[in-house]
Order: structure tokens, then C-alpha cells, then sequence
């Protein structure tokens, strides 16, 4: 049987025809301006109002049906509520036959952009009149109900109308072959820059799992890991994963989570998330988190005592942020053992526990026994990350004084201090043991806008007794010191660089007024030591360079006495009286504007001259040597 070339060339025709009719049916239902027309009918739906704008699109037409459309953008009242940098959809042909196939989605810079200023947050207040929907609708052409799509999405932000500030960003969305009912997988990439002080630490939070979306909700299983961009010596995150099921509800555009975290293969902690159109949420309870991960936090918790957080704490973490008044709320609890360092050799094992509720953080550490103690309270200006102001207790009970003095600041270096930010101190001590002695005492000092405080005391179980105190308010100075039969001990350091010893016992009193210059103040010094030994500081050395212009060592004297008094740059040496068995007693004036001089007498040996020097120079004013 012979086939004629005209009745090939009519098949071929006829075919051309069929497919050809296809191919126009498809295209007049996929053509870019239908497409648009769609895009146009949902935003209307649920944006009443507002304007879709596309500024350049191009397509082609094979196999499938490839549109691309680039610059969009969504306006309402001249706001701009959304823009897309580019989209580009793939639709076979054949899905329009036989409504099967795998539609792909492309899509790059996504900007969703929140007026913070304005009460409208959803698309209901956009148009509130009764009978408006407060939910996203969207409605498929019947031909794409029951198709696959697959998405791949870069760059997906949420952003504020107003200075293009960043809330919440995706770097990369993908997911297979989604179909309401059906199970698809998907993958996702956040981004997580946190910015502290000068520091900008960055890390990528990666998710994989699987959705089943449904009408009224999609079902998640996910699991994931952080990665660290930039690795830091005070914040680091390795080997975290993280793991858990959500709920995401389309018509609201809300997610709720179970969070599982991981570390090392070893539960670490779990907890919720949850984020809508208003808020984002955030609360975990931790049961081993490394103590390195909240290390670029050091500043806010860091105190003399809590040299480095080292190990795993437990404890909680809440955090809310709200969209709609650029408000975020942080509380937290978190627990590890560890040492109240006293010394670079002297330290306490106890717990420490760290809480915070937004810009107030408080720091607190308890042996185990409760015989020492530490709270501090600060106030972080979180803006900055930098420290506002703090209160801090520490107490002691029944320990080593000799150790446990080692946190009382000296008093000159504290009249140093510049004013600034705004704290207080208080250390007390209660039947704390110093040899045979037990003594209870506190320091408290501190420092307002207006002035400066300093006061302390100790009384030992003998009766004896050290009173200090120190003011400074504007130019104005204070100090008051008052010794009875107190027995010095070579631990205590609040009076260098003026005063230290090894042992003796110290009674007298010591006042001082001025307001630019000490010279220039009234002092009164009456001060007796006996059996002073290894003695420091400007007091013994003005005694001993004093002594020294008769050539007397006055170390080689059991007992001591100086009393002095000044008073407009002139300090009257009332008496320096040395004692073993043969008293001796300096007196005189000493001025670095007119001319100073010193007398030796021996009281009880009235036969013997009165010495009397000149003094040159002015040993007294001279500061210790470097």
C-alpha cells in the first residue's frame, strides 16, 4: 500500500494544528497580562486600595511557559508596603491539559515593609468597614489547584517603612514539589547577626525538614544546625542543632514552634516559638547551655569576683519583640557553679546565677554553706551595651578576715576615682576570724551625680575598734578616722598608699577638711602605735625622714605618738614622740612658703639641749617614688 505525499503532509498538518491549538490555549490563559490581571484581583482582594506597579517583563514560550517580571512593588497612600526585586514563574504546557505538573517559582528580594507609626499592621485596617476579611486570600485558577510547586526564594526581608531597618531576614528558602495534603520537603537559611557595643558577631541558623500543608494550617518537622560566619574569642557557636516541630496558619501568617536543642549529641534545653503580624516570641528552658555562647555579654555581668564564665549553665530565656511599637522585651534566669575570686589565689566555690529583664541585670553568687555572698544589680544602656549604674552586696560570715578584706577598695584610690557612673558597694563581715580576734565590721561606699561616700568600721571582740569615713560633695572634702586599741594585721589595705604594717596596735583619731589641695585644708593627726612592725606608706615615712634629720632610726622605737595639725599650708608638728626607754620628742613647722624648722627635746632628761634644725626641703608634700 502506497502512502501519498499529500496525505503526510495534511497529517503533519492537522497535527500542527492540534498542537498549535494547544500551544494558543495555553498562552491566551498564561499570557503575561492574565497573569498580572490575577496578581491584581488577590492584591484588591485583601489590600483594598492599593497599587501594583511591574517595571520590566519578559517571557518565552517552549516547553514550558517562562515569565519574568522585575521591579515590583506594592503602594498604598503613596506607601510603600512590598516590593520584589524579580519573580520568575515556569508552568508546562501540558499542566493546563491535564492540570498535573510541577509549577517553579523564583523569587529574589522580597522587601515586606512595616509602618511602625501607623495602627494599620494588617490588611484588615487597611479598610475596616464591616464584612472586610482580616485574613491573606488567596484563590487559584482551576487549573493550578492541583499542581506542584516548587520555590526557591533569596533574600526575604521584613523591613520598617520608615529607615529600611531590617527585622527579620531569610537568605534562602527552597521547597520541593509543595501541594496542599501532600508531603514536601524544604529548606531554610536565617541569617542571625547580633550587634553589641562595636562588635557585629554573624552565624547562619539552617533548617531542613518537611511541611504537609492543609487548608487551615501546614504541619512542620525541621531540624538544623548553627554555623558561625566569623569566629570571635568572646562569642563563638559550634555544634548546636537544633530540632523540632511547627504549626504555621496561612490565613493569619502565624507560626508556632517546639523547640529541642542539641549539643555534642547531648540535650541542651527545649522550648516555643511563636511569631505572627505582631510580635515575635521566644522562651527556652536550658538545662546545658556552654557559658561561652553568652560570652560577648561578659560587660553586663562582669564584677571584680566573676573573673570568666567557664562550664555549662541552666536556667531560662524569654524574649519578645512587638512590630508594632519597636518594643523588645528580654527576662532570663541562668545558673552555673563556679568562684567568687577574692585574689588571683584566693577564691570561693558556690553557684552563680545570672537574671536579666531588659536593660536590669543582676548577678549573685552563694556558697554552699551561705558563710559568702554577692549581688549585684546593674543597669545597662542597651543602645550602647554600656553600664549606667550598679548596687552590689557582699557579705561574709565566720571566715578568714585576713582573706576575705581583700574586696574593700582603699580609700585613696576610691577619692581618685573620677565621677561617672552612678554605684555603691557594701561589705560586711560577721564573726569573721582574724587571729584570736572576732571581729563584725562593714565598708559602704559609693559615688551619685552629686558626691562621693566612703564609710567603714570593724570591732573585735576585745572591745577595739576602727572607724573611717570619706565625703566628697562638689569641691568640698571630708575624712574622719578614729582608732581605739585596734590591732593593725598585714591583710588590710584600705589605707595604702597613706598607711600599712605588718602588726601593732594603733589608737588616735585623724580629721581633715578641703575643698582643691590637702595643704591647703585644717587637719588635726593624733595617732599612737605600739609594737608597729613592717611599716608602709607616707604616714611611717614622713615619721622616719623626720627622724632622720637628728639621725635617730625611729623603727628602733617600740612606741610612737605623732601629733600634728595644719592649716593654711602650714603643718604644726605638735609632737613626734618616740619611746623605749629614753623619750625623745620632735616638734616643729613645716611650710613650703616660709621657712620650716624642727626641734629635738628629751623630755625626761631636762639637762639635755634642745636640737633645732632648719628644713629645706619639703619631704612632707613629696610624693612616693615610682
Amino acid at each position: 500500500m502506497r502512502i501519498s505525499l499529500k496525505l503526510i503532509l495534511i497529517s503533519w498538518a492537522v497535527l500542527f494544528m492540534i498542537i498549535g491549538g494547544l500551544l494558543f490555549n495555553a498562552y491566551s490563559r498564561l499570557k503575561p497580562e492574565a497573569f498580572i490581571a490575577l496578581l491584581t484581583q488577590q492584591i484588591q482582594r485583601n489590600y483594598p486600595g492599593a497599587e501594583l506597579t511591574v517595571g520590566k517583563v519578559s517571557y518565552r514560550f517552549s516547553l514550558d511557559f517562562n515569565l519574568n517580571l522585575q521591579g515590583i512593588q506594592l503602594r498604598r497612600s503613596n506607601k510603600l508596603l512590598a516590593s520584589i526585586g524579580g519573580v520568575e514563574l515556569k508552568v508546562p504546557w501540558w499542566l493546563l491539559l491535564v492540570k498535573n505538573g510541577n509549577v517553579q517559582v523564583n523569587l529574589k528580594n522580597l522587601d515586606i515593609f512595616i509602618d511602625q507609626d501607623a495602627a494599620e499592621v494588617t490588611p484588615s485596617a487597611l479598610d475596616p468597614r464591616p464584612g472586610v476579611s482580616q485574613t491573606v486570600r488567596v484563590t487559584l485558577p482551576d487549573y493550578l489547584v492541583d499542581a506542584k510547586f516548587t520555590l526557591r526564594a533569596k533574600e526575604i526581608s521584613i523591613r520598617d517603612i520608615h529607615t529600611s531597618r531590617r527585622y527579620f531576614n531569610v537568605s534562602k528558602l527552597l521547597v520541593r514539589e509543595f501541594q496542599y495534603g501532600k508531603n514536601s520537603a524544604f529548606e531554610l537559611n536565617i541569617p542571625i547577626t547580633v550587634k553589641h557595643k562595636d562588635a557585629q558577631y554573624l552565624s547562619d541558623l539552617w533548617l531542613f525538614g518537611d511541611l504537609t500543608p492543609e487548608t487551615s494550617r501546614w504541619l512542620l518537622n525541621y531540624r538544623g544546625e548553627f554555623r558561625t560566619k566569623e569566629a570571635s574569642d568572646r562569642f563563638q557557636i559550634e555544634d548546636l542543632v537544633i530540632g523540632g516541630s511547627a504549626t504555621f496558619i496561612p490565613t493569619s501568617l502565624e507560626v508556632t514552634s517546639n523547640v529541642n536543642l542539641v549539643i555534642d549529641k547531648t540535650p541542651a534545653g527545649k522550648g516555643q516559638f511563636h511569631v505572627d503580624k505582631e510580635s515575635l516570641g521566644i522562651s527556652l528552658e536550658l538545662s546545658r547551655l556552654p557559658l561561652t555562647y553568652f560570652s560577648f555579654v561578659y560587660d553586663e555581668i562582669k564584677n571584680p569576683y566573676l573573673v570568666s564564665p567557664e562550664g555549662n549553665a541552666s536556667g531560662s530565656v524569654k524574649f519578645l519583640r512587638s512590630f508594632g511599637n519597636r518594643s523588645a522585651k528580654v527576662t532570663g534566669k541562668l545558673n552555673f557553679p563556679g568562684s567568687l575570686f577574692l585574689t588571683k589565689k584566693d577564691s570561693i566555690n558556690g553557684q552563680w546565677q545570672v537574671g536579666f529583664q531588659d536593660s536590669r541585670w543582676e548577678v549573685s553568687f552563694m556558697s554552699p554553706k551561705g558563710e559568702a555572698s554577692f549581688f549585684r544589680r546593674s543597669v545597662i544602656d542597651l543602645n550602647t551595651g554600656s553600664l549606667t549604674q550598679y548596687i552590689e552586696e557582699i557579705g561574709f560570715s565566720g571566715l578568714d578576715l585576713g582573706i576575705t578584706i581583700a574586696p574593700v577598695v582603699p580609700v585613696a584610690d576610691f577619692a581618685g576615682s573620677t565621677f561617672g557612673v552612678y554605684h555603691s558597694t557594701t561589705v560586711s563581715y560577721k564573726k569573721c576570724l582574724l587571729g584570736d580576734q572576732v571581729i563584725d565590721g562593714q565598708f559602704h561606699y559609693g559615688i551619685t551625680p552629686e558626691k562621693k561616700f566612703y564609710v567603714g568600721e570593724l570591732t573585735s571582740s576585745s572591745g577595739a575598734r576602727l572607724k573611717l569615713s570619706f565625703g566628697q560633695e562638689a569641691e568640698h572634702h571630708s575624712i574622719d578616722l578614729v582608732l581605739e586599741r585596734f590591732r593593725w594585721n598585714s591583710s588590710f589595705r584600705f589605707l595604702q598608699p597613706f598607711f600599712s604594717a605588718e602588726d601593732g596596735v594603733l589608737s588616735g583619731s585623724v580629721e581633715g577638711r578641703w575643698d582643691d589641695s590637702w595643704e591647703k585644708g585644717k587637719w588635726r593627726f593624733q595617732v599612737n602605735s605600739t609594737g608597729l612592725a613592717q611599716s608602709a606608706g607616707k604616714i611611717p615615712d614622713f615619721i622616719e625622714r623626720t627622724a632622720t634629720f637628728f639621725e635617730i632610726d625611729s623603727k628602733a622605737f617600740d612606741k610612737q605618738n605623732l601629733t600634728v595639725s595644719g592649716k593654711n599650708e602650714v603643718l604644726t608638728l605638735v609632737g613626734l614622740t618616740l619611746d623605749n626607754l629614753d623619750q625623745l620628742k620632735i616638734t616643729g613647722s613645716l611650710s613650703s612658703r616660709q621657712k620650716s624648722f624642727l626641734s629635738l627635746a628629751y623630755p625626761k632628761n631636762r639637762k639635755a639641749k634642745v636640737i633645732r634644725k632648719e628644713v629645706l626641703e619639703t619631704y612632707w608634700k613629696q610624693k612616693e617614688a615610682q
